[in-house]
């Protein structure tokens, strides 16, 4: 019988061959796994360069083709110009080709009022807008505003002047002797004095104190225009002026205010009395 030193050894080596054996089939069949494997791939490889290398071949051929039949065409179209009537050989074809050109050029926009050109790169141009200059801008502004406040006061201004015409027309109706005077002006209180006071006149003289009348300045100014006289005290008998406080104190000291009155206002003044006991006052 064995020993049992000897039978373990015998178990060892066993072992160890097993071991060895199962090792060496492992890497065997991964060698094959992987010699199948890099097979597939240079299958795959050269499946997909020759289905590249088809397309390629047949866009190339696609493109040669397109080309002349480009070409051809472009052969027809010259000698269609060619044989144009009012062509000759020598100009039309170099119309065609111009006008085809022409026909390719892009559109650039062309320059106005509102656009400018500036360079690119040193040589190209562009238009493009112009910049607005905003102090341009604020000053047209404020000329505007300033026409168009203009524009408001002359409106104001002419309807101011329309209601003082109606308005005069209606005072002048009121009475034959009309006194304009101001309450603050002593020569308008002296004319008043004298005709209202010196005098009886019927109908009695009607009195307008600008000063206190809404129209009061547009009043004046056309009194102006009508009268000549742009000052007050401005008396008036049937629409004529016979001047201011001088002029009335000046008629009063010669006695020939009554008959101007009577003169000026006709059958519109029923009486003119001169009150002597008022004459010292």
């Amino acid at each position: 019988m064995l020993s049992q030193r000897r039978l373990r050894l015998l178990v060892i080596a066993v072992v160890a061959f097993l071991f060895m054996s199962f090792y060496y089939s492992v890497r065997h069949r991964s060698s094959a796994s992987n010699t199948n494997i890099t097979s597939n791939a240079n299958t795959i490889q050269g499946e997909a360069s020759k289905i590249q290398n088809q397309k390629f071949y047949r866009s190339t051929l696609d493109a040669m083709k397109s080309k002349e039949a480009n070409h051809a065409k472009t052969q027809e179209k010259i000698q269609n110009a060619m044989h144009a009537p009012g062509n000759s050989p020598g100009t039309g074809a170099g119309a065609g080709a111009g006008s085809d050109a022409e026909a390719q050029k892009p559109a650039i926009p062309k320059a106005n009022e509102d656009t400018e050109e500036i360079p690119i790169a040193g040589r190209t141009k562009m238009t493009v807008p112009k910049k607005q200059d905003t102090n341009v801008n604020a000053k047209e502004a404020q000329v505007a505003s300033e026409q168009s406040e203009e524009e408001k006061e002359r409106e104001i201004k002419e309807k101011k002047e329309a209601e003082a015409k109606s308005e005069l027309n209606d005072i002048l109706k009121r009475a034959p002797v009309i006194v304009f005077s101001k309450s603050y002006c002593p020569h308008s209180k002296r004319a008043k004095n004298i005709l209202l006071g010196h005098y009886a006149i019927k109908p009695e003289p009607f009195v307008v104190e600008l000063d206190l009348h809404p129209l009061g300045p547009f009043l004046q100014a056309l009194l102006g225009q009508k009268t000549g006289r742009r000052t007050v005290p401005n008396v008036l008998v049937s629409g004529k002026s016979i001047g201011g406080g001088d002029d009335i104190a000046a008629l009063d000291q010669s006695d020939e205010l009554a008959s101007t009155l009577r003169s000026l206002g006709g059958k519109w003044i029923v009486e003119v009395e001169h009150l002597e006991v008022e004459k010292g006052l």
